[in-house]
């Protein structure tokens, strides 16, 4: 597979099409959907590679529209974003994920919560005023917080997003850089900044076995991340192949169907207790 091959293939994503296109859920519907009960949550468990310690949860929207279904975020959150009405739906979602993941049944675990901040959230401080007072009403410390930085637009301020990182780390927060692909603009500037972690694009792993480009790219970033004290995140790991290849680059946490499928929060107890008995991928 050549080099155009792979780039058209990771560059043609959901997002891209979304905005393209034209648009799915007329916008008086978008509106309503923030204040009704139609934007909806779900979990997806990542876990740690070594010894498969389930560690966090991704927090994921999910839209459930009375006529079309449940919608994915490439269905609807571009055009919220066009709207601009990204900080509206990352409070919603962060909120909803607050009160599910703090009920008795899921609190003991101690799993860690990764939310996706888009660039227009994240760049704006009181972004970081309003997610500390949602989780200290929910009694959750901002260790247990992860903000994964969304691809939805490109970084043209890299100065401005190291300041807000900075503000983030300061109060006690992680932050991911999500989405890692070679077709990222500017990475090894985004990789200067004072991010915990970073994870790496599904389209990139689902890939990355038949491709020595994208597997060179893989290894020299996981090397790249590891020098500067980076966790390593595996996004789309389906099969055990896979899981074998990442542990041979040296990634350190997993989340994809080979795991868990997105997870209604009360399924998510059922799903740890499954996953403690589970000894062998198969």
């Amino acid at each position: 597979m050549g080099k155009s091959s792979w780039t058209s293939q990771l560059e043609h994503s959901s997002y891209q099409v979304c905005r393209g296109g034209r648009p799915l859920i007329p916008i008086n519907e978008i509106h309503a959907s923030l204040t009704g009960v139609m934007i909806e949550t779900r979990y997806q468990p990542i876990v740690r590679m070594a010894d498969r310690k389930p560690v966090a949860v991704e927090v994921l929207a999910r839209m459930n529209h009375p006529a079309r279904g449940t919608l994915l975020p490439h269905l609807f959150v571009p055009q919220m974003e066009d709207a601009g009405l990204a900080p509206e739906l990352t409070e919603a979602v962060t909120r909803r994920a607050f009160a599910d993941l703090t009920v008795p049944s899921l609190a003991p675990h101690g799993l860690d919560i990764a939310l996706n901040f888009p660039l227009d959230v994240l760049l704006v401080p009181q972004a970081m005023v309003l997610l500390d007072a949602q989780r200290l009403i929910a009694g959750i410390e901002a260790a247990q917080i992860i903000i994964e930085l969304t691809e939805s637009r490109p970084v043209e301020d890299v100065a401005g997003l190291g300041r807000a990182i900075e503000r983030l780390r300061g109060a006690g927060y992680g932050v991911v850089i999500d989405d890692i692909q070679p077709t990222v603009p500017r990475l090894q500037a985004l990789l200067e900044l004072p991010f915990t972690g970073v994870k790496l694009d599904k389209d990139l792993v689902q890939l990355l076995a038949d491709d020595t480009e994208l597997h060179d790219f893989t290894r020299q970033t996981v090397d790249t991340a590891r020098s500067r004290g980076l966790s390593v995140t595996a996004e789309g790991v389906e099969d055990p192949a896979a899981w074998r290849l990442l542990v041979d680059l040296g990634v350190d946490m997993a989340q994809g169907f080979l795991i868990a499928r997105p997870l209604l929060a009360v399924a998510v107890p059922v799903w740890l207790r499954r996953w403690s008995k589970r000894r062998q991928f198969g």
